[in-house]
């Protein structure tokens, strides 16, 4: 019998004898997409795991559980006041300290938490995080400590549709996003006022709640900029949803050609496993984690976008006090728009391979971020729980 054919046995008799492993876990949109996967050994009791942070938005970054459980799985929060071990999902820092809400004794202390037995493994969400990681944390002598429990596993979806689309008579674009600044939104409604100008049957869906404020840490410190802005989508052809029911926003993607996104900053961007899920190619900038989820020219587009040379994040980040700051936003946006505007004309006079597209989509999803292949992995993850 081979190492698989018997682990696979070993989780079958698990749950004959139904001994499964009661693991913790929380019940956030990142949990979905990273830890809720049903895993054949484990029965997962899910319910609010940073209390705190009802209070004290930082601290997310620490988890506080009633006893009871053979393993803790979290995302970002590091479990404190327990003797359980524990997994961590993480989306770029760890601890979860960034450079706008630092807390260098509570780092220290969490850091402490990950070097102890307890911790059996941190997984990054994409070679990005792990990089963000490591970069926090240059320098510490935890991180020779810790490095060894890390790895990158994917978050996980399951396909919407088997069959790839055809393209329609008319070009139909989706944004999706509550942060419509950070997330680029601007730049949506530019490239779509300049496809219709250079005649090409264009409408575009955008579901966005426009949340800003000025203390967001990417997008502009402007009122005035941000009041042009959405001003501007009351263009033909576009049509706005603040709110919509997620089965609502499933419906959007499976219709649309395109999911487009010219993000500032994503940690990962679950929304364009969703659209290639539904077969819909994705056009975004080429930042963070999306350099390691669409593949050009297959499943979608990258739009050229300054990374700094070290994470691979915008390079003005955390930099709204930085003289500049708003004038790097709005060129920014303007470069965006006109690439975005000049890869969507070139798909539309190739509107006949876009099927080509669509079925890539689908690819990505089913070898790289299936749901089957994160469970997997997690069960194995699990079984460390069992070691003596």
């Amino acid at each position: 019998m081979d190492l698989l054919s018997k682990r696979e046995g070993n989780l079958v008799s698990r749950r004959q004898n139904q001994s499964l492993l009661r693991v913790r876990v929380g019940h956030s949109y990142n949990d979905r997409f990273n830890v809720h996967h049903a895993q054949r050994n484990a029965r997962l009791t899910s319910r609010a795991v940073t209390p705190l942070a009802r209070y004290v938005k930082r601290m997310d970054n620490v988890a506080l559980l009633e006893p009871g459980y053979d393993l803790i799985h979290t995302f970002n929060a590091v479990p404190l006041l327990t003797r359980c071990p524990f997994v961590i999902t993480f989306e770029d820092y760890l601890p979860r300290t960034p450079e706008d809400r630092p807390a260098p004794w509570l780092e220290r202390y969490l850091l402490s938490r990950l070097k102890r037995p307890q911790c059996i493994a941190l997984l990054a969400m994409s070679e990005y995080a792990l990089r963000q990681m490591k970069y926090q944390n240059k320098g510490r002598p935890e991180l020779d400590k810790i490095s060894p429990k890390c790895e990158v596993l994917y978050p996980g979806i399951r396909p919407i549709r088997t069959a790839p689309k055809a393209a329609g008579k008319e070009l139909r674009l989706l944004f999706v996003g509550s942060d419509f600044f950070r997330k680029g939104g601007p730049a949506v409604i530019r490239a779509h006022r300049l496809l219709r100008a250079a005649k090409v049957p264009v409408h575009t869906t955008i579901v966005s709640s426009l949340r800003w404020s000025v203390d967001d840490y990417i997008g502009p410190p402007d009122p005035k900029g941000v009041a042009t802005a959405a001003s501007d989508m009351t263009g033909e052809g576009i049509t706005l949803h603040r709110s919509l029911a997620n089965e609502q926003v499933r419906r959007l993607m499976e219709e649309a050609d395109f999911l487009v996104l010219p993000t500032f900053h994503d940690t990962f961007g679950y929304v364009t496993l969703e659209a290639m899920a539904a077969g819909t190619p994705v056009i975004c900038t080429g930042t963070c984690a999306l350099l390691e989820v669409v593949e050009p020219g297959r499943s979608g587009f990258f739009l050229d976008f300054d990374n700094d040379d070290t994470v691979g994040k915008w390079r003005w980040m955390y930099g709204q006090s930085r003289p500049g700051y708003v004038e790097a936003y709005w060129s920014t946006i303007d470069r965006l728009s006109a690439a975005l505007t000049e890869r969507l004309q070139q798909c539309w006079e190739t509107r006949s391979e876009y099927e080509v597209l669509s079925a890539g989509a689908l690819a990505r999803i089913a070898t790289k971020f299936h749901a089957d292949r994160a469970r997997n992995r997690l069960e194995q993850i699990y079984e460390q729980a069992l070691r003596p």
